[in-house]
C-alpha cells in the first residue's frame, strides 16, 4: 500500500475508497454501510496484523518442521525472519503442548 498523505482521511475512508474503486456499482450502497460502520465502531482502536492467522500458522508450522534444537539461525535465514522470532514460536508451541 502506498504511503498516506496528510488529507485527513482515516482507515475507514481508505477501506471504503478501495471498495468503491474495486466495485463502483456498489458506491451508492457503500455510503450507507460506511456510516453504519462508523456508528458501530466509533472510538474503538484496532490492531491490524501484518499477517493473517492462517499465514502465522503456516510460518509456525514451517519453523517447527525445520527447527532441530540447534539451528535457529539457519531456520531464521531460510524463512526470512529473526532468530528471536524462531525462539518465540518454539516457546509458544511448547506452552500449548
Amino acid at each position: 500500500m502506498s504511503a498516506r498523505t496528510c488529507d485527513n482521511s482515516d482507515l475507514v475512508d481508505a477501506i471504503f475508497k478501495r471498495m468503491v474503486e474495486e466495485m463502483p456499482e456498489l458506491a451508492s450502497r457503500l455510503d450507507r454501510v460506511e456510516a453504519a460502520v462508523r456508528v458501530e465502531f466509533q472510538g474503538i482502536e484496532t490492531y491490524i496484523a501484518r499477517r493473517s492467522p492462517a499465514q502465522r500458522q503456516q510460518r509456525t508450522e514451517q519453523v517447527l518442521q525445520l527447527f532441530n534444537g540447534r539451528n535457529a539461525a539457519d531456520v531464521a535465514r531460510a524463512l526470512g525472519i529473526g532468530r528471536t522470532t524462531v525462539y518465540r514460536i518454539i516457546k509458544q508451541a511448547a506452552v500449548k503442548e
